[in-house]
């Protein structure tokens, strides 16, 4: 039956060529009124998305379906080689035939009848791109000379060029590459013009039967098949003998010189953040399939810096049990996520997430940050305000009584505000948090872009819960953060008290058109900007740090005036390090995803977080550039080298404290803090 079938359709083709006439008749007239419209045949395939990088040319991500990968690209695009040997090897006389090959198929119907079985092929270029594009593959009468009478039409319709690029476009090479772009891009990581006359030789060859001439699994198959091409070329007059002798010998086997399929994603945190976002707006399907170029934020530079000093930290301090970190850097100025390292380990324990959006993470004392900056915003604390660190009881209705400890155990007299939040001291935070009030605390963080999250007890988390509902653990980090919020909070520091949201997508374009594009904004005044200078000022002297860390700490990059705050968890599963600058925002995370498996004793922030983040400045902020802080904002009182906001500055020169604050004291090198 099968061979019965296809001398059928040979006898058919035959018959038609022998009868041009047919295809002014009503018959033909009638016969192909319901055929498909040939018209859209150059819409394109679905095709692949593409995010690209900060710079608009590095590529992140290529984002498609299981199994298809596709990309359009112009014939001029793909260079002269492939196409040359793709015509040669598939259809010799396209050039000069009227859609359908007459000698060929009289040549293979003769053949066919001869052998009684299909022997010889005979679709031409244009047959294959309208069995592609229109009609699929089954070997049945009605279907081949439909196929006849569309490439006909195919013909009138399009030129030459115009059919060959759209059927270089569509043509399968297998391994889920559809199309000349994607072949090359998967087999030899390159352009389709950047392919060599033996890496083109053996793509064309791959057209015929992309199963059978797999390099992969067929290596002594596909090179015959290349052997073919190559002859067919110089019988084409294309390349002369010599070239085809010498690409046949050109070594282009795999592994070495070809390459097995790969779909490598740089900063996949940051790419699935991205995902996530685009899904939401265009759909899984769009997503896919839709073609899109997306334009991100990202800066690969700073990206790669993020990951080798997040991972390198983690193996480093593998010996303490960190297992996980996580960081994100903004630019202060816009919002943009300059880099986003969602695991220092993808392989180990909770490296499938990216940590770097998600779950909250118990911040420790980098939470002071919004402490901190709800008292001076209230007028009731100033930087040099003395608070007594001693040990005090929060009574807590229905609850047991709340007594913080700081870090290392010990109390320290009375110390300044500013030093009180350098040294981490957690006493005197308590102390500053109850005098302003939890909820105002509460309102400050989320008004920065980082509302703290409670878990409930089926292990959701929410966000929006009454200010009231807060205890005071939460200047100590007792309820979740992120690092993407944490560092959206100090880039409300570094820019004068303005919020620009973070964005991490830039610019969408579909079929060439922009169809997104991120509008700049000057973003939104959340604190008052003499606020946030003090705060700036408070975190960024080194004296200020030096009763628990010491003086010229890893906490000070050389050269630069950078503001930074350090935080542990009770449980030692997380330590952070949030730091800033007016122009690079940046939170560290490092720890354990599972809150229970602690790091060994004494892993602080100090030892663990502090020195990925070390790492990432001390290499990132001269790529960033000079850094002017500016000078201080109008309206605030300077007073004995401090800074005050109006009416709150006191009437004599604060004295020296215990632990170093207002220039005084310090030095004791413990080099520890929550």
């Amino acid at each position: 039956m099968k061979r019965r079938g296809g001398l059928m359709v040979r006898a058919a083709l035959l018959f038609v060529l022998l009868i041009p006439a047919l295809f002014a008749s009503p018959w033909f007239i009638a016969y192909s009124a319901p055929l498909p419209d040939v018209s859209n045949l150059d819409n394109g395939l679905p095709g692949d998305t593409i995010l690209f990088a900060g710079d608009g040319t590095s590529v992140l991500a290529d984002l498609h379906t299981p199994g298809y990968q596709h990309y359009d690209e112009s014939l001029s695009a793909m260079g002269p080689i492939l196409p040359e040997a793709v015509v040669a090897i598939e259809d010799k006389n396209f050039y000069n035939e009227p859609g359908i090959d007459p000698a060929g198929i009289a040549r293979a119907a003769f053949i066919d009848l001869r052998e009684h079985n299909t022997q010889q092929g005979a679709s031409t270029i244009t047959q294959q791109l309208v069995k592609v594009r229109l009609l699929g593959n089954q070997p049945t009468f009605q279907r081949k000379l439909t196929e006849a009478l569309l490439a006909f039409a195919v013909e009138r319709h399009y030129t030459k060029s115009q059919i060959l690029e759209m059927y270089l476009n569509s043509v399968s090479f297998g391994n889920s590459a559809t199309g000349t772009a994607a072949a090359s891009s998967i087999y030899f990581h390159k352009k389709t013009s950047e392919l060599d006359l033996a890496q083109a030789s053996i793509l064309a060859g791959m057209v015929r039967g992309p199963t059978l001439y797999n390099p992969f699994t067929n290596w002594t198959v596909t090179k015959a098949r290349q052997h073919e091409v190559l002859s067919a070329m110089v019988d084409a007059g294309d390349i002369s003998q010599s070239n085809a002798d010498k690409a046949f010998k050109e070594d282009v086997s795999p592994p070495n010189h070809m390459y097995p399929p790969m779909n490598r994603v740089v900063a996949p945190g940051f790419v699935s953040y991205v995902t996530s976002e685009l899904k939401q707006t265009y759909g899984s399907h769009t997503l896919y399939s839709g073609s899109l170029r997306i334009y991100t934020t990202l800066s690969i530079p700073l990206q790669n810096i993020a990951q080798a000093s997040i991972s390198g930290t983690q193996r480093d301090l593998a010996w303490r049990n960190v297992q996980q970190g996580a960081l994100v850097a903004l630019d202060p100025t816009s919002g943009a996520i300059l880099a986003m390292v969602g695991s220092a380990n993808p392989g180990g324990s909770g490296g499938q997430y990216n940590l770097a959006v998600w779950p909250p993470r118990n911040p420790g004392s980098s939470m002071k940050i919004y402490t901190y900056s709800a008292a001076i915003a209230s007028g009731k604390f100033t930087m040099t305000t003395p608070i007594r660190d001693s040990p005090i009881t929060v009574r807590i209705p229905g609850q047991p009584d709340y007594r913080p400890m700081n870090y290392d155990g010990s109390f320290h007299g009375t110390c300044q505000v500013q030093a009180c939040i350098g040294n981490s001291l957690n006493v005197p935070a308590v102390k500053v948090e109850i005098g302003t009030g939890i909820p105002n605390v509460v309102d400050m963080a989320r008004a920065m872009g980082a509302p703290p999250w409670q878990q409930n007890p089926d292990g959701s988390f929410s966000n929006n819960d009454d200010p009231n509902s807060f205890g005071p653990s939460l200047t100590l980090g007792g309820y979740g953060e992120t690092p993407l919020q944490m560092a959206t909070g100090a880039s409300v520091l570094a820019s004068r008290g303005v919020l620009h949201q973070p964005y991490a997508i830039f610019k969408v374009v579909s079929g060439g058109a922009t169809v997104y594009e991120h509008q700049a904004s000057t973003g939104q005044q959340v604190i008052d900007p003499r606020v946030a200078f003090i705060m700036s000022e408070m975190l960024t002297r080194d004296q200020n740090r030096a009763l628990i860390f010491g003086r010229d700490s890893q906490l000070v990059i050389p050269g630069w005036n950078v503001a930074v705050k350090t935080g542990t968890s009770d449980s030692f599963a997380d330590a952070w390090t949030v730091g800033y600058t007016p122009k690079l925002a940046v939170a560290v995370w490092m720890g354990n995803p599972d809150w229970r498996q602690k790091m060994t004793e004494g892993s602080d922030s100090y030892y663990v977080a502090v020195p990925a983040w070390h790492r990432f400045m001390v290499q990132a902020l001269p790529i960033m550039g000079s850094v002017d802080w500016g000078a201080p904002p109008p309206g605030l009182i300077s007073a004995w080298g401090n800074y005050y906001l109006p009416g709150t500055q006191p009437s004599s020169q604060p004295g020296a404290t215990s632990s170093g604050g207002g220039g005084g004291g310090g030095g004791h090198h413990k080099k520890g803090g929550g």
